[in-house]
């Protein structure tokens, strides 16, 4: 296994190269989305764990009424969701975020990945780009209509 210090090293390592292949690509990391959503609960985020490569729309909330109102918000455009992201999609009204919390998310996954294994950085980086980019589109396609309903 690794130390505390070089398990920190490997993540830094790994987001250093999505930021060099996103630029590469034309897509600084600032320029992503994420965080600016302007819909207080919601959140693009990109995360790689045991579970594999994940690129989500995640919504949370402390209270489960506001994080689930928000969740059916986004359920009633799933259709057209759906037509810019494709049939891999998943949507998860309640997802455990292992010894954390519940939220809500929609998301893509790409299983059998580790930050750990630097073979599989370039799948997940291409991953990370091709998917974000598909589930931004979507996210600003409706993001004025479910403000309005929040």
């Amino acid at each position: 296994m690794y130390t505390k210090d070089e398990a920190k090293a490997i993540k830094i390592g790994f987001w250093d190269g999505f930021k060099r292949f996103s630029k590469k690509k034309g897509r600084k990391m600032t320029s992503w989305v994420l965080k600016g959503t302007q819909i207080k609960e919601v959140q693009l985020k990109f995360d790689l764990n045991e579970k594999g490569a994940f690129v989500m729309l995640q919504i949370d909330s402390k209270l489960d009424t506001n994080r689930l109102s928000v969740f059916e918000s986004f359920e009633k455009y799933k259709l057209v969701i759906d037509e810019t992201c494709g049939p891999d999609l998943i949507w998860d009204k309640h997802y455990y975020i292992k010894g954390f919390k519940e939220v809500s998310v929609i998301y893509y996954q790409l299983p059998d990945v580790t930050i750990l294994n630097k073979n599989d950085w370039e799948n997940c980086y291409d991953f990370f780009f091709k998917k974000m980019l598909l589930l931004e589109e979507a996210f600003l396609d409706v993001k004025e209509v479910v403000m309005y309903r929040v």
